[in-house]
Parts: structure tokens; C-alpha cells; sequence
């Protein structure tokens, strides 16, 4: 790399200077420790897994992606504790600690009963991790944004498998800079974890639909229990998202030996993984989705409990395809600027000022590469998955809430914007310019 010396030197710099100014007083040497571990692991990761389509900026961009990491995490911290000085935060940190001691006594704890099962799951995963030395609050707080940071990264990965090199960059920048990822799962709680199952299972899907090996499908399961136990519909919108691209996603121009009937095998497993979550879902959510009247009085609940308080825009859940584009443009791109009405909120109008302008730059460029939509079989799960979350997410109407939930679905939606959009330069040699949409070819992680 160029000018490596150097850029080691200022990342230690970063990190120490970093500890200083947040590693004494109230936050303790933990603060310190996860700091320099996790900007020295990344660091590692980046070199282990470049290729030659990113060996060359990728190692630096995850360290300074982490650096960023960092400060949203602060930032974070200080929103929980000192603007709000109340949230789940604190109550998963003291359950947490409790739990630690029951883990390195050799006990395996049982679920509380206390709150939904998902609360109860993270609350049994927070104990693990603290087991192994109990930090404070602020170092739980790293200790979850370095998981939520691993999300990121695979979803980096998945996004690899199926681009092409001039499209990796772009893509990387967004999902290790924005402040969607910096600052939101980056507390004690549910999103850090289920972003890092999101990324996992993204890579797994990315996987399975290449050559339809069933081991990537097997391998698929473990995120997608993660996931269930936590956000069950999360899960189910993964699974139902890969339904749909292995059915509809074009195989390679030649084919490996044996890929459909592999493709059977995976669409098989798909949709026995499909019915298991339609089968959980009504224990965990609390609804039967078979029943009618029950759906619609759990979308009319969340939607009156989403528009109590805070920033809320008006509208309901889908009710016919015309309302799908209201409700991906709902998810994606609110608030608007002058909805803002706090430092939160505006810097969350910047961040979806900046994804709405991206994609009507790159929207000429996806309109005429839509036609090649099916040859990339990650941008067809992308892309549904994208719908799915609108239209589930179009329940809920508080802008803080969706802010907060968008990054489990905004790596998808760069997917369909990059990878449709981000055309290579034309070069002066005729026929030069690469394919925009194919699988890659590269292997990884």
C-alpha cells in the first residue's frame, strides 16, 4: 500500500487520541482497550479479505470507517445518557451484568420472562459477551458497535460477490461512512445484533444463489434463527426475498454442471424455511397473520402507537400497488429537511438528501440497464427484499423509528442503485466497457 508508514501512524494517533479524550473518568480503561482492539482487528480484516478489485484502498477505508464507528458510538452514548438519560439501553446493560456472573459461574441462564422473547435474547447474548470481563457502560456500547461494524463488513462482502470492480468503492464508502451506520446500531440493544445476523445472512444468500450449493443454505440458518428470535419479520423478509430471486433470477450463460438441480434443492429449502417462519411468527409477534382480523388490528395498532409522539408523518399502511412507491420513498428518504426538528433529525434529512440525490443522478442509467435486472441474482433478492421491508415498514409513521431502522434496508437498496447504476467510464479501446450486471466471479471471506 502507499504510504503505509504513515497511515498506520495516524490511525495509532487517531486511536490514542480517541482513548484520551473518552477513556478516563466515567467510561474506564475499557473504553481504551475495545478502541485499539477494534481499530487493529479491522484493520486485519481488511488486509485478510482484499482482492485486486479493492487491495488497494479497502484495508485503509475499514480502519477509517471503524474511526467513524467510533464517534457515532460516542455521539450515541451521549444521546442515550445525557440527552435522554433513559432507554433500553440501560436496562440491557443491567440485566446484562446480572447474567455475566451467572455465565462465568458455569450456569446457563434461562430467558426472564421479563418482556417480549426478542428483549430476552439480546438481554442472554449481552451477558455472554459481558461474561468474559464486565465492561462499563460505554465500553457495552463498543462492544456492540464492533458487532454491528462485522454486519457491515459482510454485507460489503455479499455486495462483492456479484459486482463489478468499479462499482466495489462506492458501494464501501456508503456503508462504512454513513451515519445510519455509524450512529444508530451502535448502542446496547436489538439493532446491533440484527444487523450482524442481516449481514450474515445477506452473505450466506449471496452464496447460495451463485452455484445453488445447499451448504450455503445450510449455513444460511444460523443467521436466519438469529433474526427470528429477535425480528421474525426480518427473517421472513429474507427468506421470502431469496423465494423469489431463486425462482426468477437467470442462470449464468453456462452453467455449471448439476446448478438446477442444485436450484431445486435450494428453492426447496427456501420455502420450508419460509413456512417455519410463517409457523413461528404468530407466537412471536402475537398475531395470527392467517386470520384477517387479526392482521388488521396489529397494523392499525402499530400504526396508532407509531403516531403518538415525536416527528409523525401522515399516511397508513399499503393498501394497493399504486401506494408501493410512497411507502419506499416513506423509508427511505424521510425525513425531509424541512420536517427536521432536531440535531437528529437533520443530520438525518443530510444522509437521505444525499441517497435521494444519488439515485435520480444514477436513475437514467438504471432505467436502461433495467432490462439485465434478472442476471444478478443478488440485485433481483435486493430488490425485494427493498419492497417487502417498504411495505411492512409503511405501518410505521414516526420518523425517529424509521430513521433508526433504515440501515436494515438501505445496504440493499445501494445495492440496486450501484449495481444498476454505477456505470464504468468508457474507455478510448472499443468494447472495453465491462458488463454492468453479472456475477463477479471473485472469491471471498
Amino acid at each position: 500500500m502507499r504510504n503505509e508508514t504513515s497511515f498506520w501512524l495516524g490511525a495509532a494517533a487517531i486511536t490514542v487520541m480517541f482513548a484520551i479524550l473518552v477513556g478516563f473518568g466515567a467510561s474506564g480503561a475499557a473504553v481504551i482497550f475495545l478502541a485499539i482492539l477494534g481499530t487493529v482487528a479491522f484493520a486485519g480484516i481488511g488486509w485478510m479479505v482484499r482482492r485486486p478489485g479493492d487491495a488497494s484502498w479497502l484495508p485503509n477505508l475499514l480502519v477509517i470507517g471503524f474511526i467513524v464507528k467510533l464517534a457515532g458510538t460516542v455521539a450515541r452514548y451521549y444521546m442515550v445518557t445525557t440527552l435522554y438519560g433513559a432507554g433500553d439501553a440501560f436496562r440491557y446493560y443491567r440485566v446484562g451484568i446480572d447474567l455475566a456472573a451467572e455465565w462465568r459461574s458455569g450456569q446457563v441462564p434461562g430467558l426472564r420472562g421479563v418482556g417480549s422473547l426478542g428483549t430476552q435474547v439480546v438481554e442472554a447474548i449481552t451477558g455472554a459477551m459481558f461474561a468474559v470481563f464486565p465492561p462499563d457502560m460505554l465500553g457495552g456500547f463498543l462492544v456492540f458497535a464492533v458487532i454491528a461494524y462485522m454486519g457491515q463488513v459482510l454485507l460489503y462482502a455479499a455486495f462483492r460477490r456479484w459486482a463489478q470492480p468499479h462499482q466495489l468503492k462506492p458501494y464501501a464508502i456508503l456503508i462504512f461512512l454513513l451515519p445510519t451506520y455509524a450512529f444508530w446500531p451502535s448502542a446496547i440493544g436489538k439493532d446491533a445484533i440484527v444487523l450482524l445476523g442481516l449481514g450474515a445472512a445477506a452473505y450466506f444468500v449471496a452464496r447460495s444463489l451463485q452455484e445453488f450449493q445447499v451448504r450455503w443454505l445450510i449455513a444460511l440458518a444460523f443467521p436466519l434463527v438469529l433474526l427470528g428470535f429477535i425480528r421474525v419479520h426480518i427473517a421472513g423478509l429474507v427468506v421470502g426475498a431469496m423465494v423469489v430471486a431463486t425462482l426468477i433470477a437467470k442462470l449464468p450463460a453456462r452453467p455449471a454442471p448439476g446448478i438446477r438441480l442444485r436450484r431445486i434443492f435450494v428453492m426447496v429449502g427456501a420455502l420450508f424455511a419460509a413456512v417455519l417462519v410463517i409457523t413461528v411468527a404468530p407466537d412471536i409477534l402475537g398475531v395470527d397473520i392467517t386470520s384477517t382480523q387479526d392482521r388488521e388490528g396489529f397494523v392499525a395498532d402499530v400504526v396508532r402507537r407509531t403516531s403518538e409522539r415525536g416527528t409523525v408523518a401522515e399516511g397508513g399502511a399499503v393498501a394497493t400497488p399504486w401506494e408501493v412507491p410512497g411507502a419506499v420513498a416513506h423509508v427511505l428518504f424521510r425525513p425531509f429537511p424541512w420536517e427536521a426538528s432536531s440535531i437528529q433529525h437533520y443530520v438525518a434529512a443530510a444522509e437521505t438528501a444525499v441517497i435521494a440525490f444519488l439515485t435520480f443522478w444514477k436513475f437514467p442509467a438504471i432505467i436502461r440497464n433495467l432490462r439485465r435486472w434478472r442476471s444478478n441474482g443478488y440485485v433481483v433478492f435486493s430488490t425485494v427484499y427493498v419492497l417487502g421491508f417498504a411495505i411492512l415498514f409503511s405501518t410505521v409513521r414516526n420518523l425517529g423509528i424509521i430513521a433508526r431502522q433504515r440501515g436494515q434496508v438501505l445496504a440493499f437498496f445501494l445495492c440496486f442503485v450501484i449495481a444498476l447504476g454505477w456505470e464504468q467510464k468508457k474507455r478510448k479501446q472499443p468494447n472495453a466497457q465491462l458488463p454492468v450486471l453479472s456475477y463477479s466471479g471473485e472469491t471471498d471471506l
